[in-house]
């Protein structure tokens, strides 16, 4: 039985530090569906997530954030976690990256307060997200509009809250979007 993301390469950039129960959510979901993750990280070689209290798991890093391309992949997710996100920032590769997928209308899915990221590599202007209620600031201040519903869709761009019990319903609905996305680009061609 062929899987609906079959043979489709989905980016996930992170940093050390990045939330480790959103990444392992999204992950296990999408692989169902046939995807391959590949990790892209300022960090060599090992990436170090955070379960909510600690370190947490480590995971090898696939693909340098400096040398990466948006062209090689189908899709980006980027899972939340303020350390992760700080370092994120620190680069303008992380800019040129995130750019690459929203010029190319490719699905973004920014987990919880990864949202903070598009604020800092100006990618927010005129889009409406959501995210932690204290990341609205950040949103507004970067030109966007901070919604308050628990996924929102802003064209190929999905953004939303992750905490507790919204995690899995978040984690479907990406499925769902980058599915339909595949499909519909699929039907054109």
């Amino acid at each position: 039985m062929i899987k609906a993301l079959q043979s489709r390469k989905i980016a996930v950039v992170m940093s050390n530090g990045f939330n480790e129960s959103e990444f392992l959510a999204i992950q296990r979901a999408m692989i169902d569906q046939g995807a391959a993750l590949r990790i892209v990280s300022m960090d060599s070689g090992l990436v170090n997530g955070w379960d909510g209290k600690g370190w947490g798991h480590n995971f090898a890093v696939d693909a340098q954030l400096n040398t990466a391309l948006g062209i090689d992949y189908d899709a980006l997710i980027i899972p939340g976690g303020q350390r992760s996100i700080d370092k994120l920032k620190l680069t303008a590769h992380s800019r040129r990256f995130v750019g690459s997928f929203l010029a190319a209308m490719k699905p973004v899915i920014c987990m919880g307060d990864a949202v903070q990221l598009l604020a800092h590599t100006d990618h927010l202007s005129g889009r409406t997200v959501s995210g932690p209620e204290d990341k609205k600031g950040v949103v507004e201040a970067s030109g966007g509009t901070y919604s308050v519903e628990a996924v929102v869709m802003d064209q190929a761009l999905m953004t939303g809250l992750t905490d507790g019990e919204n995690l899995l319903p978040f984690v479907s609905a990406a499925v769902d979007m980058v599915v339909d996305f595949m499909a519909a680009q699929k039907q054109a061609a």
